[in-house]
């Protein structure tokens, strides 16, 4: 007598086979997803590279690296860019909606406490994080300076804000993400088996995040040292993926106009 389980799990694994086969011949190995695979990957690397470089050359000064909650939040950044590459690569998108929701959210309100407590210890940064900046909210970047002229600095705010409620759907249960899903199932784009537009979306989501956030550890960091970094290792590298960001491009003209 057949076992019914097992006649089961025989044709859920054929098709698994089939969609995993005729997925990888149509996508996968496609150019467009091939270069969204690329992309992703470099992105990361330059991210990366970028936060390594503020962390090394912050130690040239011990009140920024000791003191400066962004600076001392670079570790986090970097596991978190790993965390991330890992889940885009293996085509799960929710999860990296979350992460990018909780970075901007800490970076934002990391270098508002490091302005308003300039000079002052970790500790009392610290503290002050606690004591006067809300825990579940946004609305805090309004009081954020920016590097920018007052046009740019309003478009920035808009775009922190537009980011992180964006996000909110996929950090709380939601029509929005219910349904989004209910049309990937129906177009055979479960996990794993996302499409090359698919990709393209959250890899632009992806680099939007990190200009925001790097722009902010480049304020946290400082005019002289950010030039300097600017001056001795970006501008010198024309393939410096973030040439192209939105922000970090506007910041580099504060320091060289």
């Amino acid at each position: 007598m057949e076992n019914p389980i097992e006649e089961l799990k025989k044709k859920i694994l054929e098709n698994f086979i089939s969609t995993k086969s005729n997925w990888v011949e149509k996508t996968y190995n496609s150019q467009q997803y091939q270069q969204e695979l690329k992309y992703i990957k470099d992105i990361s690397v330059d991210y990366i590279e970028t936060l390594r470089a503020i962390s090394f050359y912050s130690t040239r000064g011990g009140d920024i690296y000791n003191k400066f909650l962004c600076i001392r939040a670079i570790d986090d950044l970097i596991q978190s860019a790993i965390a991330i590459l890992t889940l885009v690569e293996n085509g799960i998108h929710n999860t990296v909606k979350r992460e990018l929701r909780y970075l901007i959210e800490m970076i934002t309100k990391y270098v508002i406490v490091d302005y308003a407590k300039m000079g002052e210890s970790f500790e009392i940064k610290t503290e002050y994080l606690r004591d006067e900046i809300p825990n579940s909210s946004i609305d805090i970047v309004n009081e954020y300076s920016t590097p920018f002229s007052a046009d740019t600095k309003d478009q920035f705010h808009s775009e922190i804000k537009d980011f992180f409620y964006k996000a909110c759907a996929y950090v709380h249960p939601s029509k929005k993400q219910i349904d989004e899903q209910v049309r990937n199932y129906e177009r055979g784009n479960t996990i794993g088996f996302e499409s090359s537009k698919m990709f393209n979306d959250i890899n632009k989501l992806v680099f939007r995040a990190y200009d925001m956030i790097l722009v902010m550890v480049f304020h946290s960091f400082g005019y002289s040292m950010s030039k300097d970094l600017f001056e001795q290792i970006f501008n010198d590298n024309p393939k410096w993926k973030f040439h192209k960001g939105k922000y970090v491009k506007e910041y580099s003209k504060t320091l060289f106009n």
